[in-house]
């Protein structure tokens, strides 16, 4: 995954760099015909479609699970234990425990 996100930014940034030029050389600097109206343009559609290939490739995770939903399995893996560990362990040793992990 690693080396798929790396080599991804490379070359959508390539491409990137290549029609932000474009853009730039045909809009900012003039290029463009003097009829060819920039409302309407696909231009602009494109250069934001462009940019939200982009943010995918730049969001994508290594692992494909986040922090959050480890916690939340194991809560939800944890959670039917609890009344067994209630029967062996004190509900006050139980919660010195756990705060002793979390903190």
């Amino acid at each position: 995954m690693v080396k798929t996100k790396r080599q991804g930014r490379l070359d959508y940034g390539v491409l990137a760099s290549r029609y932000v030029r474009a853009f730039d050389d045909k809009w900012l600097q003039g290029g463009a015909a003097p009829d060819e109206p920039l409302i309407g343009s696909g231009d602009i559609q494109s250069l934001a479609d462009l940019n939200n290939s982009f943010e995918v490739i730049r969001a994508m995770q290594v692992f494909p699970f986040d922090k959050q939903t480890v916690v939340f399995i194991i809560v939800v893996t944890l959670l039917p234990l609890l009344p067994l560990m209630l029967t062996l362990i004190s509900p006050e040793d139980l919660m010195k425990r756990l705060i002793g992990i979390l903190l």
